[in-house]
């Protein structure tokens, strides 16, 4: 008997391994695994079953019984099976008897329903396709005795049976990952296809999403786009709101991560912390720019679901990226080929050098800026000195985008270091509304690192022949403000009409008058400790009457003669003179205009 048993093991020994080799899908291997077991061994039943700790119950997967009756139960609650100890001791658990054992009352009970006795639970060794860990247990329909023989056999029996399920596994995993790669491929020359078809970025953006398992953001600075389908995080943000939060108030802090960023290839990830805009997502990111021509033109910002990317991730991230920069960069030639031909129109606008009133607007025409109409002239003067080709570049990005989204017929263009803006106004625009927009560009001109932005408010056009006029009254107001130290929004009306003249007179030769004029009397007058520059002040103050002069100063008339008589003896300077006394007069009021920076230093 001992020999024939010994026999029958072996040969339930060959037969699983016969099906190790074979190779199948789990659910039919575990099937002829228990019938193997069971007719080459002394165990009537056997059965697997997973033990699922989210569901709470030990789940029957497969199952041998000749004498199975239907209508009986092929799950168990954990807290009254063996399945859950053995699962976490990794020790099989030997029932004599299940039909009295008081230690687990789910199977005393199924032990009584299907008349079974002696039970062996033992650990498998594995886990299936959902990561439930798997037990094996065979029962007799009789009590009988077991050695250590038989639980050893049977521990062979799982050993082999993990090995199968583990190789079953592997080329599962191979199956999908082969699958996954030729679809990728497929899908990778199809996105090539269509950006060399010339399909627009909404189209390109929603295969990208498609073919990256994680969520993404993609943003198109030359059309200031960003596409985003699905939430990092949908029990916090939904994938509706996740795009209105992209497009809104987290543009401008996605856009400048990107700005910030240098390419790593995928292999460095940064911190996204949104809460500061009131938006519950702190999340790590990859965070990729995409370049044109060392300029940054968009992005490409990955959540990954895990740590970090596996390796078919990885190529498909890459693909994705390429796809995108060649999409870009296409529009990206587009638009500087058309920003051309806007700036170089402008040029000659401003310049007045067009010859043909019909020919100038119809060329305004096919740019679409119509010169029929009236439009306010804005210049901005970004204080950017030494400013980058993308740091300039970006700047007029974002004052354009201020512009379009006031009114989308604006223009906004480059013109000799000072950016222009062309806004089409209505026959009634209100001024207040140009203001508005003015202190929005001056905003958005801060946001851009810009150190004190000006923005001058011109004129209105009328014709194309007023825009000579109008670049140069912006000009003159940008260099009153550069003058006068002004910043933001500034206007005509907030210079008189001296200061007005002056804008065309150099800072410097201006500073060099002053100096010339009084700078040796208050040289003069701080070592002697004497008051001749403000005595000659009050005396032209006082229309130069002397008795009016001599109460203001609170002087004797014999005193404040002597003092004029000193000036002239000293420096030539008679106030009696009308043409010296305008050329003094003219030099307070510089010195007052222009500050301290025209006073002569103690000598």
């Amino acid at each position: 008997m001992p020999k024939a048993l010994d026999a029958r093991r072996l040969q339930s020994v060959r037969e699983i391994a016969s099906l190790i080799n074979a190779g199948s899908d789990l659910g039919s291997f575990f099937e002829r695994l228990v019938f193997a077991l069971c007719h080459h061994t002394i165990w009537r039943r056997a059965g697997i079953m997973a033990v699922d700790r989210t569901a709470g119950f030990s789940i029957l997967v497969a199952r041998y019984d000749p004498d199975h009756k239907k209508g009986l139960p092929d799950q168990w609650e954990l807290k009254t099976s063996p399945s859950l100890k053995v699962a976490e001791t990794r020790q099989p658990i030997i029932i004599e008897d299940a039909q009295t054992s008081d230690e687990f009352p789910g199977y005393r009970e199924d032990a009584i329903a299907r008349n079974y006795h002696t039970t062996i639970v033992l650990p498998l060794g594995c886990t299936d396709m959902q990561s439930r860990e798997m037990v094996l247990s065979v029962s007799s329909t009789e009590r009988v005795s077991v050695t250590e023989e038989e639980v050893d056999f049977l521990m062979t029996i799982c050993h082999l049976a993990a090995i199968a399920v583990d190789k079953e596994k592997s080329l599962h995993a191979e199956r999908l990952l082969t699958a996954k790669l030729e679809r990728t491929l497929q899908i990778n020359s199809s996105l090539l296809e269509r950006v060399l078809g010339g399909s627009s970025m909404e189209t390109i953006a929603g295969i990208v999403e498609t073919i990256l398992p994680d969520q993404i953001v993609i943003l198109d600075f030359t059309t200031d786009s960003a596409y985003a389908s699905r939430s990092p995080d949908v029990e916090r943000v939904s994938d509706r709101e996740w795009l209105d939060v992209v497009r809104g108030p987290a543009a401008k802090l996605l856009e400048k991560l990107v700005q910030d960023s240098e390419p790593s290839d995928f292999r460095q990830l940064r911190r996204i912390n949104l809460t500061e805009i009131g938006v519950a997502l702190d999340r790590e990111a990859y965070v990729e720019p995409l370049r044109v021509d060392n300029e940054t033109v968009g992005g490409l910002v990955i959540f990954p679901r895990q740590r970090g990317l596996d390796d078919l991730d990885f190529l498909i991230a890459q693909e994705a990226r390429f796809a995108l920069s060649a999409q870009i960069m296409r529009t990206h030639i587009q638009l500087r080929r058309q920003d051309s031909q806007i700036a170089e129109f402008f040029e000659q606008l401003f310049e007045g050098s067009w010859t043909d009133i019909r020919q100038i607007e119809s060329r305004g025409d096919r740019l679409g800026i119509d010169l029929s109409a009236p439009a306010h002239v804005l210049a901005i003067d970004s204080n950017k000195a030494g400013a980058s080709g993308e740091e300039a570049g970006q700047l007029l990005r974002h004052l354009s985008r201020v512009a379009k989204q006031a009114r989308p017929s604006a223009t906004v263009v480059a013109h000799r270091g000072v950016v222009f803006v062309h806004l089409p106004s209505a026959p009634k625009q209100a001024e207040g509304f140009v203001a508005m927009l003015g202190r929005q560009l001056v905003d958005a001109a801060k946001w851009s690192h810009s150190a004190d932005p000006v923005v001058a408010l011109g004129p209105v056009c009328q014709s194309p022949a007023d825009y000579h006029a109008a670049r140069d009254q912006c000009i003159r107001l940008l260099t009153l403000a550069k003058i006068f130290g002004r910043q933001g929004l500034v206007r005509q009306q907030d210079f008189g009409a001296f200061a007005v003249l002056l804008s065309s007179v150099d800072n410097a030769v201006m500073q060099q008058f002053v100096r010339a004029t009084l700078g040796e009397i208050e040289a003069y007058d701080q070592e002697h400790d004497m008051e001749l520059l403000e005595t000659a002040s009050a005396f032209i103050d006082q229309s130069c009457r002397f008795r009016a002069t001599a109460t203001e100063l609170n002087i004797h008339v014999s005193t404040l003669r002597y003092r004029l008589e000193r000036l002239k003896e000293l420096f030539s300077l008679d106030l009696e003179n009308p043409e010296t006394r305008f050329a003094f007069v003219f030099a307070l009021k510089l010195r007052t205009m222009i500050g301290p920076g025209a006073k002569s230093e103690k000598r």
